[in-house]
């Protein structure tokens, strides 16, 4: 029986890559590199934005990856609202779910996630919202993940995690979470086992078809 869903934020619930862009594109600008292809970005998308600088770094950058994401978190913190907006169908798959326990878990900087959580998302959507911080080590390690499931008291065997990238999946694959993917994201060469979503309104009705023995079989690929 399900009784919590974990969602993953970025290509999950919102597309924000035009929002990424522009804040790596200008904080590149600035010390005078290249800038890359919203395409391409996509790629870096995922890890956190010490990963998401490191990729977007030249070899023979003049910085390093430090400074380069605190360009961007300064940019970004002007860019995000214009360019993140809810996936086709979100609001109302997330209002039909809403008697479970609602986790957000992003590997995105804790107050980018809490802010975007608070100012886009309607009011108690979520009963937790957890982003990057040094509370714990980022996806795919499963100690947030477990820590939200202990804090509520659920097994992990009935939660449900969905996401879009095979970061997410290793993530409740170490945690013991069924998995969910959802085949819109940024993420679309990822292997996301055998439970996928092609559509928001999909997810209420696959939820227990997660079962214990497709949990097994995505553990097993």
């Amino acid at each position: 029986m399900t009784e919590a869903l974990i969602f993953d934020l970025d290509g999950t619930l919102v597309e924000s890559l035009s929002g990424i862009a522009v804040a790596l594109n200008a904080a590149l600008k600035e010390s005078g590199l290249p800038s890359h292809s919203e395409a391409a970005v996509r790629g870096f998308i995922g890890n956190g934005s010490l990963e998401l600088a490191r990729k977007a770094l030249p070899d023979d950058s003049p910085i390093n990856a430090e400074a380069l994401e605190a360009a961007f978190r300064r940019h970004y913190a002007e860019s995000w609202a214009t360019g993140t907006h809810f996936y086709p169908g979100i609001l109302e798959m997330l209002q039909s779910v809403r008697h479970l326990r609602l986790a957000l878990l992003s590997n995105k900087p804790d107050p980018f996630t809490q802010e975007i959580a608070s100012r886009l998302f309607p009011e108690s959507t979520f009963d937790l919202v957890l982003g990057h911080s040094t509370r714990f080590p980022r996806k795919p390690s499963p100690d947030s993940t477990l820590a939200i499931l202990n804090a509520w008291g659920v097994p992990p065997h009935n939660a449900r995690f969905v996401g879009d990238s095979s970061i997410d999946r290793a993530t409740a694959s170490a945690a013991g979470v069924p998995f969910i993917g959802v085949t819109w994201g940024y993420h679309h060469d990822a292997d996301l086992g055998p439970i996928t979503i092609d559509t928001a309104a999909q997810l209420p009705s696959i939820l227990d078809d997660a079962s214990d023995s497709s949990h097994a079989a995505i553990f097993s690929s």
